[in-house]
């Protein structure tokens, strides 16, 4: 690691951490993470849409998460950021190191860890699901939980995930869908299936969230009932 990509990482998660401090978030419920660890009832795939990045670091540090990380572009700088943050990287997609990832990924869920994916990163199409963290729920027997965030002010970015970079002082909702269980063992045409099925519950809980802070819900790029 370059001295550039640590002093970068130092000051970028202080300025997230200050930015935070200003956002007025609405989570429901209320720090899921550490209540699911505390009540023993293992690992769980969380999963939010990778435009939401910087809303799920602010909201959710501190928690212990296992954060799966692109290979690609800026990767390191964010998994140094978000480490000191307290979160734990796993680097990986899929389309780079995917295999060490979703076998580093399992292995923390059968630890009893809580992994964190961005199942539509880091190339898109923009809130559709690659079958990453239907495959290591699987695999490891743990419940996927989806997680939407929206904010009510925000700049967004004409990248690919159309980047969501929320205002100072602005609402925040957090949002966790019900968690669903996969079956152990799935493969070939289940695992889209299941896809299309975590795809639509995440769509839902982003939907709930927008609706929270009054904001329109976004729309997939590729809608997989077409």
């Amino acid at each position: 690691m370059s001295w550039k990509t640590a002093l970068a990482s130092a000051l970028g998660s202080l300025v997230v951490r200050a930015w935070r401090l200003t956002w007025r978030v609405d989570e429901q419920p209320r720090r899921a993470v550490p209540a699911r660890a505390a009540s023993g009832e293992g690992g769980a795939v969380w999963i939010m849409w990778h435009s939401r990045i910087l809303l799920g670091a602010g909201t959710q540090q501190g928690q212990n998460l296992a954060v799966l990380i692109s290979m690609h572009g800026d990767g390191e700088l964010i998994a140094r950021t978000v480490g000191k943050m307290g979160f734990d990287p796993i680097r990986g997609s899929s389309s780079r190191g995917g295999r060490a990832a979703l076998l580093a990924a399992t292995r923390a869920l059968h630890e009893g860890r809580q992994v964190a994916f961005t199942p539509d990163g880091p190339r898109g199409p923009r809130m559709s699901i690659q079958p990453g963290c239907v495959l290591a729920a699987s695999r490891a027997g743990v419940p996927i939980i989806p997680v939407g965030f929206e904010a009510r002010r925000a700049k967004r970015l004409r990248s690919w995930d159309r980047f969501v970079i929320p205002w100072p002082f602005t609402r925040v909702a957090v949002r966790f869908g019900e968690p669903i269980t996969v079956p152990q063992g799935v493969a070939g045409e289940a695992v889209t299936a299941w896809c299309n099925r975590v795809q639509g519950a995440l769509v839902a809980a982003t939907a709930a969230a927008a609706t929270a802070v009054g904001r329109p819900a976004e729309t997939p790029d590729i809608d997989p009932l077409a």
